[in-house]
């Protein structure tokens, strides 16, 4: 029995208002006739749903200048930029972030929330805390809430229950740990997903059919898309190439994950996750155990054109670049789509990468080149891009739309 998707079950007005919305964010100021045809909708049915997300404060209208008539201004429709409001949360493994936004992306307030080792024991009550004091500060800007989403910087398992943040595995219920602070629904995503989102409906690969999606940081996520279509397990976007191989084409690889068998040691969750490299960051600087952040320590040093920070950065693009080629040979892509804390050395690690997949590739892809997304990490856009899905789809639009 085929599986039935989320927007199936929805009532066809809904997935119709998530469908106009869509195009009327993508097309600002697109007028009525243009959504009709579009949308393969009738005018009279364009006019309905138009009403009912002007009624619902989601659209406006706006009067276009027709530069080629003296006549009256034409009526063009865009997203209503004031009233709806999204509050997203970020969580990684050291920090908490939380972002009240407009609906058209415009930032109202963030904050980020330091977390330590020792606050991972008792996480729900840190977060809670942290939350409880943005809202109070924030209790004057707050208004028309849509909904609030929490994305996971690490993995969640199919129930959105288990968390893994670096190393540490929890077991924490974000869903009903937030419910009881908001009358609007509460999302978990992961932070893969969003970005993923962001990226395909508004950024920088919207047009392109056949992507490879990559984050590589604390955990590797890795996703495809192939003939516009995103190539998906049962219950998650992500696939896993953890226990792909990298071959041996370091000295450096002699310091990394020593205490592993060959048949581990070589898998690329071994070699290139922060866990991985922290070992050669700490092997040629000790003092980086003193800093914040030691992947930002490494790239910064790299960025100074310290030669050893170079040498682990070119280390970390090569192994990737080894794994790229093999994945666009498998899935025949035109480009690569990737997230990393790495590309903080972006001028350091990029062309790396891309030169030696290029090397890699030979003559087979010569138009084949890693990309970074057009936005940055935890950016409105991307911190609100599930909340935009369950508009696009109708499945958030259920909770305040009558039908």
């Amino acid at each position: 029995m085929p599986k039935i998707r989320k927007e199936d079950k929805l009532p066809l007005r809904l997935t119709q208002l998530g469908k106009i919305y869509r195009l009327v964010e993508q097309f600002e100021e697109i007028s009525r006739i243009d959504l009709s045809k579009l949308s393969r909708l009738a005018p009279a049915t364009i006019t309905a749903l138009t009403r009912e997300l002007i009624k619902e404060k989601l659209i406006v209208e706006r009067a276009v200048q027709n530069t080629e008539s003296r006549g009256r201004p034409a009526i063009g429709l865009c997203v209503s930029p004031f009233y709806w409001q999204s509050l997203c949360a970020t969580l990684v493994e050291n920090r908490f972030e939380l972002i009240l936004s407009e609906l058209d992306g415009g930032e109202i307030k963030s904050k980020s929330y330091p977390l330590t080792t020792s606050d991972l024991v008792h996480l729900d009550q840190v977060l809670v805390q942290y939350l409880q004091q943005f809202l109070f500060e924030t209790q004057h800007e707050l208004n028309h809430l849509i909904t609030f989403s929490i994305a996971v910087g690490g993995e969640l398992d199919s129930k959105n229950r288990l968390i893994k943040l670096g190393d540490v595995n929890l077991d924490l219920d974000l869903e009903s740990l937030f419910k009881p602070y908001f009358k609007v629904p509460v999302l978990v995503t992961e932070y893969f997903q969003t970005w993923l989102m962001a990226e395909s409906t508004l950024g920088s690969v919207i047009n392109c059919d056949n992507v490879l999606f990559l984050q590589l940081d604390d955990v590797i996520n890795f996703s495809v898309l192939s003939k516009g279509k995103l190539l998906t397990h049962q219950h998650q976007v992500r696939s896993h190439i953890n226990k792909m191989i990298v071959p041996k084409i370091s000295p450096l690889q002699d310091l990394i994950s020593p205490h592993l068998a060959d048949l581990e040691r070589y898998q690329l969750q071994h070699q290139v996750t922060h866990k991985a490299i922290y070992s050669l960051i700490t092997h040629y600087f000790p003092e980086a155990a003193l800093a914040q952040s030691e992947i930002e320590f490494l790239c910064q040093k790299a960025n100074a054109q310290n030669p050893q920070a170079q040498q682990i950065l070119h280390y970390v693009a090569d192994s990737l670049a080894y794994i790229l080629m093999n994945l666009v040979n498998i899935f025949d892509s035109e480009k690569i789509m990737l997230s990393s804390s790495f590309l903080s050395a972006k001028e350091v690690f990029l062309p790396r990468v891309n030169q030696t997949l290029k090397a890699n590739l030979g003559a087979d892809y010569p138009h084949v080149e890693v990309i970074t997304g057009r936005y940055e990490w935890n950016t409105p856009v991307v911190a609100a891009a599930a909340i935009k899905q369950g508009i696009y789809d109708g499945s958030l639009l259920g909770h305040f739309i009558k039908h």
